[in-house]
């Protein structure tokens, strides 16, 4: 889980990230198609929208890491509960868009060189382990939503 000196972490460096970021998307597809040619044709040919998707997305994320450990009992709004919002976006990626469950190592391998060379010496071993526990909990999150989703398909197939 992520502590809350992660979290302190992770929201510094975005704050780094920020005024730089349509270049770090740019450098994450990049890396991305780098590692994984043939994930390029699971994505539009223009990735503009893509880019802003992928950025928004982040900022929601870390935004999420304003709360604080002793804020796990406050109310939250089903848009803004990171929880929710993640589960759903990895039914999405397996039911839409055909995301194969494989790509998670790559993309944070992309994730994570991405920020190494938007933030230089800012990217200290403790903001790169912050970012690759809260990575590793989003990823496993997405993964939960996906297999909910097929559970589910699979249940209204059976007439259950």
């Amino acid at each position: 889980m992520l502590t809350d000196d992660d979290k302190k972490l992770i929201v510094n460096s975005w704050r780094l990230v920020v005024p730089i970021a349509p270049t770090a998307a740019d450098l994450f597809y990049r890396r991305l198609f780098e590692l994984k040619p043939e994930y390029r044709s699971l994505f539009p040919e223009q990735m503009d929208k893509q880019k802003q998707k992928l950025i928004r997305m982040f900022q929601f994320i870390v935004k999420s890491m304003d709360w604080m450990s002793e804020q796990w009992r406050d109310e939250v709004a089903p848009e803004d509960d990171l929880c929710l919002v993640v589960l759903a976006m990895g039914r999405r990626h397996d039911q839409l868009y055909k995301i194969p469950e494989e790509s998670y190592a790559p993309v944070g391998d992309a994730l994570f060189w991405t920020l190494d060379q938007g933030l230089g010496d800012a990217f200290t071993d403790e903001v790169r382990d912050a970012w690759v526990r809260l990575y590793n909990v989003v990823a496993t999150t997405m993964k939960m939503g996906a297999r909910a989703g097929k559970v589910s398909m699979e249940l209204k197939r059976h007439g259950s």
